[in-house]
């Protein structure tokens, strides 16, 4: 049994202490102060396309390399993101992933699309197609679907909704012009998140209330991209206050961790230059370049406390998500957890009780 020491931080306490742990957390004991370590909980990031040149569409292999690139940074549980495509491509990227994970930190699949207004793609490929239960079943034959985005105002999204649900499938609206009506209709009867919130969606119109309306209006979670760039920190704030249990992702894609310069996104050609990727032809932001523990420091350089950071970096995803043994650190609950310095720097990523070693980030 291995043992650490150093201030234990979660989303509602903090206080001085060690943890005993296998893979699991075995017990945690207050004690007086010892050292200037944090200790808090492994990044939840359900939101994620990819990293170092590897996207989720790009199969099995690419899947784990970008996890492991998100794993080193902290981020201990994911959820590879796809992007708008056919059946047989969507097949294709997630087979085998259902039986085996290398990166260890992959929990499931969040599919962003294909049931997407096709007049609100973002930097999605124009490949978005009407509620498919077909679709559906096919892919939860070879992948752990946990979340999906989707335009709640298609035609016969009733019906699939219901089907969703029934599979124990969240739910997000996402790439959407739907009205605060047609939001609502569902969020009375279904826990519903929202996508990149502010980012591709209608919005808080006065008179013509859409899709940020609801969330801000009727939400309990939604995911945001703090990244300094998609959502301003004025922005951050509203959601913050209006949204119970708003959690953050990366929305981080493949040219995370590349060097400057032009590429091609999912068909798209790309520019990056520095922490900014937009679509060649139109300027539109095309994903992020960031990680969880980036959003950890902006956060925290937000004026943001350490409490309300691990919420949105950890706890609420695992809430909105049921998921009942990440995002605290608590005993009987998986040991991962990222060990900080004084200056927030990562001294060390755990995952399982396993020390990450390190591949792609130097020490």
């Amino acid at each position: 049994m291995k043992k650490i020491y150093g201030k234990i931080v979660n989303n509602k306490e903090s206080f001085f202490g060690s943890i005993s742990f296998t893979n699991k957390i075995n017990k945690i004991t207050k004690e007086q102060e010892n050292n200037e370590d944090l200790i808090i909980p492994g990044f939840i990031d359900p939101h994620c396309h990819g990293a170092v040149g590897a996207d989720t569409m790009q199969g099995y292999d690419a899947i784990n390399k970008m996890s492991l690139f998100h794993l080193e940074h902290g981020t201990t549980s994911i959820l590879p993101s796809t992007w708008t495509s056919t059946l047989e491509h969507t097949m294709s990227a997630l087979e085998n992933i259902k039986d085996s994970n290398r990166a260890g930190n992959i929990f499931g699949i969040h599919l962003e699309g294909p049931f997407i207004n096709p007049n609100k793609l973002g930097a999605q490929p124009d490949l978005s197609k009407e509620p498919s239960i077909k679709f559906m079943d096919e892919i939860l034959n070879i992948a752990d679907v946990k979340t999906i985005t989707l335009a709640p105002e298609l035609d016969g999204m009733e019906s699939f909704i219901e089907y969703i649900n029934s599979k124990k499938i969240s739910i997000q609206f996402g790439h959407s012009l739907a009205s605060a009506e047609c939001c609502k209709k569902y969020m009375d009867k279904y826990n519903v998140s929202f996508t990149h919130l502010y980012n591709a969606m209608s919005g808080n119109d006065h008179r013509n209330p859409g899709v940020l309306s609801a969330a801000l209006a009727y939400g309990n979670f939604a995911e945001i991209i703090c990244d300094k760039l998609h959502v301003s920190p004025e922005a951050i704030k509203i959601a913050q206050k209006s949204i119970k249990k708003l959690y953050a992702v990366t929305d981080s894609v493949s040219v995370n961790g590349l060097k400057d310069g032009e590429y091609k996104l999912f068909n798209n050609d790309i520019v990056k230059k520095g922490n900014i990727i937009k679509l060649k032809n139109n300027n539109t932001l095309a994903g992020s370049v960031v990680t969880m523990y980036d959003i950890f420091i902006n956060l925290i350089n937000l004026g943001y406390k350490l409490n309300k950071v691990i919420a949105m970096t950890s706890s609420n995803a695992a809430d909105f998500l049921n998921l009942s043994n990440v995002g605290e650190i608590k005993e009987n609950y998986l040991s991962n957890f990222i060990v900080l310095d004084k200056k927030y720097k990562i001294k060390h990523v755990y995952l399982k009780g396993e020390e990450v070693e390190k591949k792609f980030i130097s020490s």
